[in-house]
Parts: structure tokens; sequence; C-alpha cells
């Protein structure tokens, strides 16, 4: 697997005050539970591997919007996995 460098935002600030400490800022994908229905039994916090098939759809690089974008095809975990 590739690890991923997350960004930070360096101009994250509250409405009143200096700017806070950068958080990292990772890539979000997100998933309807009926494909992936037992991360419902998933915490909170806690890293869990999910591997994804995709069809290339769309490919953008400019200077501002470097970017894949993926139909999901199929979809696997570790815990659907081991079951029989």
């Amino acid at each position: 697997m590739r690890k991923i460098k997350p960004k930070t935002d360096k101009y994250r600030t509250d409405s009143i005050g200096p700017p806070k400490d950068s958080k990292p800022i990772y890539p979000i994908v997100r998933i309807d539970l009926e494909h992936i229905p037992e991360a419902k039994k998933w915490e909170l916090g806690k890293e869990y591997g999910v591997e994804i098939k995709g069809k290339l759809v769309a490919l953008s690089q400019s200077r501002f919007d470097n970017s894949a974008e993926f139909e999901v095809r199929e979809i696997g975990t570790e815990e659907a996995d081991e079951e029989p």
C-alpha cells in the first residue's frame, strides 16, 4: 500500500484569535453502507483495510485541480475476506 502524505491547513482559524495549530488533512472516500455493511460494526477512529477496484472515468490535471475520478466496481474489506 502507498502511504498518503497529508496536507496541512496553515490558514485554519477560529472567528476570533490567532491561527490554530494546523491539523493533517487526508483525502476522503465516502461509501454507502449498502455496499460495505460490515462498517456498521466498526469503531470510529480505528483503521480498517478496504480495497476498491474501479474504472477511471475522469482525469483532471490543471493549476487548480489534480484528481482522478473512478466508478467503484468492486469493494473488499479484511472482515469480508475472512468470512467463509
